[in-house]
């Protein structure tokens, strides 16, 4: 027996929508009852954990909608909820507006027919435009500028490309791509709409060096409408810190760094589309390495004195480096120690492992060799090739 669910996702929050339903025949209908204007998407589920995305686009107008699910009292079980839609606008921004038509009498009308290319799969449709610019002049007569553009946009609803047209020349469209996307046309503006992923799943994890190499699916979507995700590793019986990384495009592989030693981490994925965020992954458990490898060295040491005319005995030398290779766990602090000649002395400052660079006071007369030497949870690495700084 089918079952109704009274759920609806807007945001992370359940909110209820009121989604009933009635038994016809075999048949399922569900009542939706949309009391404002916008687009919903239907989702079902067996189990109230994965969800997968039946039907979006359901135009709202303050009407019940009343959707069929065929053979549905055929199941042992199923759950229906519905979402509210945010749908992308396509349009072409006023400034490309103006450079197409070369007009722009206090706004510019766009008139949108849109659908997604037979070509390309991306959303294409034709731009009218349009501006009305008043006469100058006693008995001065109005004139009314119009032009078309081609226009393609990404499946964010951002403008890919566009091209002036003396015609119509849009090519075969379709309102939907087979991959849970829609676009409509209701009366000159066009919308895209975009499903959140139903379901990202965690496929592996494994560390390299002090970094997590993650790959992940995300379902119900369609791949390339990915706009990004957020991996997060959450240490478990350990004061280590929570560790996030956003990836941003369709990729399904990325990386969390800074994974400290001998800690186990539970990662999760999140993706997300112009419509939104899915769920939360399943976690991943992954435990890390111990701290085995020194960090390299340093490369690229180099100082200047920040005062070119010295007063006293006395100046800023700044000495910078690049970070260093931080073998399989992170760099915590570097090491740099200053040698003057004529017997001028050794300085040495510690800095934490987020830092390349340091300011230190130094006599400017002696020359000074500097040199850098990094640090992790397996021990100090070797020292830098030294940095010859001149004095002043």
């Amino acid at each position: 027996m089918a079952l109704a669910g009274l759920f609806s996702a807007s945001a992370n929050a359940f909110i209820p929508l009121n989604l009933t339903g009635s038994v016809s025949g075999n048949d399922f209908n569900l009542l939706l009852p949309t009391t404002t204007t916008g687009f919903y998407s239907l989702q079902s589920s067996t189990d109230l954990v994965e969800w997968c995305n039946t039907q979006s686009g359901i135009i709202g107008d303050g009407t019940v909608k009343v959707i069929t699910q065929s053979n549905a009292l055929s199941e042992t079980q199923r759950f229906y909820r519905a979402i509210p839609q945010r749908p992308v606008s396509l349009i072409l921004p006023q400034n490309a507006a103006f450079g197409v038509l070369g007009y722009d009498c206090g706004g510019i009308n766009e008139y949108v027919t849109a659908g997604f290319s037979a070509v390309n799969g991306l959303p294409t449709g034709v731009v009218q435009l349009s501006t009305s610019c008043s006469g100058s002049g006693r008995g001065g007569h109005g004139t009314t500028h119009t032009a078309t553009a081609l226009v393609t946009w990404d499946l964010a609803g951002n403008v890919y490309g566009y091209t002036s047209l003396g015609t119509n020349q849009l090519g075969p469209i379709v309102s939907v791509d087979g991959l849970g996307d829609v676009i409509y046309n209701p009366g000159g503006v066009a919308y895209l709409l975009i499903p959140t992923p139903t379901k990202t799943v965690i496929q592996s994890a494994v560390q390299s060096g002090d970094q997590f190499q993650v790959s992940w699916i995300s379902s119900g979507v369609n791949p390339q409408a990915i706009q990004s995700t957020v991996l997060i590793a959450t240490p478990v019986n350990s004061s280590a810190p929570v560790l996030s990384m956003v990836i941003s495009g369709p990729t399904q592989m990325g990386v969390i760094p800074n994974v400290q030693p001998q800690t186990r981490y539970l990662i999760t994925a999140v993706s997300s589309t112009a419509n939104g965020a899915g769920p939360v992954s399943a976690p991943y458990s992954l435990t890390s390495s111990p701290a085995t490898i020194l960090p390299g060295a340093p490369q690229s040491v180099s100082a200047i004195w920040n005062n070119l005319n010295p007063t006293g005995n006395a100046d800023v030398a700044t000495a910078s480096w690049q970070a260093s290779d931080p073998g399989n766990s992170p760099v915590d602090e570097y090491l740099v120690t200053f040698s003057g000649s004529d017997g001028a002395g050794t300085f040495t400052q510690t800095v934490s492992g987020t830092w390349l660079s340091l300011n230190y006071n130094l006599d400017p007369t002696p020359n000074w060799n500097i040199t850098v030497q990094a640090h992790n949870a397996a021990g100090w690495g070797p020292v830098s090739n030294p940095f010859f700084l001149g004095g002043l």
